[in-house]
């Protein structure tokens, strides 16, 4: 009897977490898992002779390791964790008391005595007591968070990694440096450790089209109702296959340039597909493509009553298919984790066999995510992973194959029709229907047609063999399935509205590539978060002077408070940001406080400018020039009133009612942003304007402090 070929594809994937306007990259998932799982399942797979298996890798993904190998990533968490912790600002220290324990607690803090003590003492409330933890709680904390992702081969090779372990408490700074530098020379092997691996044949790298969108959406978003008859679509049509054509040669081209020319397979992102969309791998020269049993089932006239159908190849438009076994792909994913090593791999070779039996000569394909499953397993996933590769390579009913052998090896049999959906309930629904999902479509919809209408930009094919223009990047990464898989209830994440953010931010690139000024909505969440709020409301009326300095102790005494530090920031450069806003009114007047920790009229020079944005259309806008000059305007610039300021050590406006039309017991709403020249520099609150409270003449004159 022929063996059964085991097909194991490893899909290596994060979205780019770069914030284009700003620069910083938001999370470090990707430096993370290169340091604990990209090159690491190599050389699991190295240990075992024989061993052979398909790598899936996703452009952006390899675009990012290339930023942290040439220095210019900018990572907002790695350079909190890199800062001396001595050094941390309270809005860093928050940040690594809310996000360092973003690890699997069983397998990575349990075991710890120091990191279990910490995360004891740090509990569960959203906004942990800072004071509370000492610098050198703070640098433990930075060190115990890097070791988690250290993962099993640095754990057995590294002498610093042993060493670190079994210290355990009151580390340094210079080993937290040396920890770190390890880190960047493990990320620097990556690429090569796939290109010489390829180059020995013992693996297969396949690819994802280059920002990993969903196919057949971009194709045309009333696909979906090719799989939900009754899923509610966006109010815009999003219809335009020629950017999916160039996502797929994008990404075909750029792992052809970065690994080596030659013909690739191709997962489509989360396995979606439709007709049109294989036309489109055909055309572009991908030598296959993947996606999951529920399709062929979609596809096959009978379905798969007879499981035996499923374990062959297929094709539609010429290009080779193959459909992963949903359930045996599953269990390493979602089940096998808590088993022990011997007994997953046990049990799963026993499964392969019964397959075997049935399916002699046959092709089974195991598709999953080759990276986020093992925090959740023994030592990383290794033991599992080596009783895997030897159990299959020992039974002589099962051969490990790469998905190209087993191609070239029997005949795909064609498929009469394909039916549309992705390997997540053979549908589209994931990432379309929910109103947050589909507002998102109307947005990408509405940048695209501003940009190519304003810019008489075409999407080209990406057969010339010219780069692409940077503007036409950002529409490519905004098409993204990452950001809608956080949209809508199917999914719940803490960074949420970090995913949330980074969609906006790339269709405010791409408007600003084109010169034009985006549009009010993208500096609103679509996914409602926390509002920001004020620490305190206004107790009076009161009249400061305005005159650049605190002149009396008692002249902002009455004023509310907004804590800016709370609600974030958006920073393009590295000046230190306000931290609380006052405010205040008489009968007359708006009055805000600002309370710069630098020079702010020397930092803006002759071309800088402090704006005030009033509504959620930001329907007006104070302007602070140089020179101490402040305007109101409407939203097309038209100015309706001159205000008072003042630039000193604190900066001071006083900004006419009557023309901001508020009324009583209504919120103030408004976002503070500094720009240089035409670039906006930073933003607060990073994500949507704040909310104040706003009682009008209700405060009663008797109690007016002037």
């Amino acid at each position: 009897m022929k063996p059964l070929r085991v097909a194991i594809l490893w899909h290596m994937h994060q979205p780019d977490y770069r914030d284009p306007i700003t620069g910083k990259t938001l999370l470090p998932w990707t430096y993370l898992h290169a340091v604990k799982d990209y090159g690491e399942m190599l050389k699991t797979a190295a240990e075992v002779p024989g061993a052979r298996m398909t790598f899936n890798l996703v452009p952006t993904m390899l675009e990012q390791l290339a930023r942290y190998v040439d220095g210019s990533a900018r990572d907002l968490w790695i350079e909190t964790a890199a800062k001396p912790a001595g050094q941390l600002s309270g809005e860093e220290r928050s940040l690594i008391l809310r996000q360092f324990f973003s690890v699997h607690t069983d397998r990575h803090i349990q075991p710890f005595r120091r990191y279990r003590e910490l995360a004891r003492r740090r509990g569960t409330t959203p906004d942990p007591d800072i004071q509370a933890f000492s610098e050198q709680d703070l640098r433990d904390l930075q060190v115990w968070f890097l070791l988690a992702w250290s993962g099993h081969h640095l754990r057995q090779e590294s002498a610093l990694v042993k060493d670190l372990l079994v210290k355990g408490e009151h580390f340094t700074e210079e080993e937290k440096a040396q920890l770190l530098a390890l880190y960047d020379e493990v990320i620097g092997e990556v690429s090569d450790l796939y290109r010489t691996m390829e180059a020995t044949g013992d693996i297969e790298i396949s690819v994802t089209p280059y920002a990993h969108p969903i196919l057949p959406l971009l194709c045309g978003t009333a696909t979906a109702r090719e799989a939900t008859a009754g899923i509610q679509l966006p109010t815009a049509a999003f219809k335009h296959p020629e950017d999916a054509r160039l996502q797929v040669r994008l990404g075909l081209d750029f792992v052809s340039e970065k690994l080596g020319k030659k013909a690739r397979g191709m997962w489509p992102s989360e396995g979606s597909v439709s007709e049109e969309t294989v036309r489109i791998l055909a055309e572009e020269g991908a030598a296959w493509a993947a996606s999951d049993e529920g399709i062929l089932a979609r596809s096959l006239p009978g379905g798969l009553s007879d499981r035996r159908r499923l374990y062959r190849p297929y094709s539609y438009a010429g290009l080779p298919l193959i459909f992963r076994d949903r359930e045996l792909s599953d269990r390493i994913g979602f089940v096998y984790a808590h088993w022990s090593p011997e007994r997953a791999a046990a049990d799963l070779i026993e499964q392969l066999k019964r397959v075997a039996g049935q399916a002699p000569d046959g092709l089974i394909p195991l598709i999953l995510d080759g990276e986020n499953c093992w925090e959740r397993y023994q030592d990383n996933g290794h033991p599992f992973l080596i009783a895997l590769y030897q159990g299959l390579l020992a039974e002589p009913s099962l051969r490990m194959v790469t998905v190209g052998e087993a191609l070239a090896e029997m005949r795909p049999e064609p498929l009469p029709k394909l039916a549309a959906g992705s390997w997540i309930n053979s549908d589209f629904c994931i990432w379309i229907g929910h109103p947050e999902e589909n507002i998102a479509w109307d947005w990408l919809e509405r940048a695209r047609r501003d940009v190519l209408d304003a810019t008489g930009l075409e999407v080209p094919d990406g057969s010339d063999g010219q780069p692409l223009p940077e503007i036409l990047k950002h529409l490519l990464r905004a098409e993204g399935s990452d950001w809608f898989w956080w949209y809508g209830d199917d999914h719940s994440t803490d960074q949420a509205d970090i995913f949330d953010l980074l969609f906006r931010r790339h269709l405010e690139a791409l408007y600003r590539e084109a010169g034009l000024p985006a549009p009010t909505q993208l500096f609103q969440p679509i996914k409602p978060g926390r509002a920001a709020k004020a620490a305190t409301e206004p107790t009076a009326l009161f009249t400061p002077l305005i005159d650049g300095r605190v002149s009396d102790y008692f002249e902002w005494l009455a004023a509310g408070a907004a804590d800016l530090a709370a609600t974030g920031a958006m920073h393009t450069a590295h000046h230190r940001e306000f931290s609380v806003l006052h405010y205040g009114y008489d009968r007359e007047r708006l009055y805000l406080r600002l309370d710069p920790e630098e020079d702010l009229c020397g930092l803006l020079g002759s071309d800088g400018r402090l704006e005030i944005r009033f509504g959620a259309e930001a329907e007006r806008i104070a302007r602070l020039v140089p020179g101490g000059h402040l305007r109101l305007s409407d939203g097309n610039g038209a100015v309706l009133a001159e205000g008072v300021a003042a630039c000193g050590r604190i900066i001071e406006l006083g900004i006419p009612l009557a023309p901001l039309a508020l009324e009583a017991e209504t919120p103030l709403i408004l976002s503070i942003h500094l720009f240089k020249g035409e670039n906006e520099t930073s933003r607060w609150p990073a994500e949507g304007p704040l909310r104040l409270p706003y009682r009008g003449e209700s405060l009663e004159l008797d109690d007016w402090l002037i």
